[in-house]
């Protein structure tokens, strides 16, 4: 899917404000659908996503995993 900057930082802000109210105990409404606690890892999950998609429209790179070896 192609998104915008625009629209990956507002869905950002949604899905953390998401996660801000869900921690407090309290629900939260983004469209049609209610979070509640049990929706963290799911948020989670999303919000990562999203930093995600941000990053590759912005050319950034994420984390880079070395592993190193030993010579012998």
């Amino acid at each position: 899917m192609v998104w915008t900057k625009e629209e990956l930082q507002e869905q950002l802000t949604q899905w953390k404000q998401a996660l801000l109210r869900v921690s407090g105990g309290k629900s939260y409404t983004i469209g049609s659908r209610a979070l509640t606690l049990q929706d963290v890892a799911e948020i989670r999950t999303t919000i990562t996503f999203l930093r995600d998609e941000l990053r590759a429209l912005s050319g950034e790179s994420g984390p880079i995993a070395v592993v190193g070896r030993v010579r012998r």
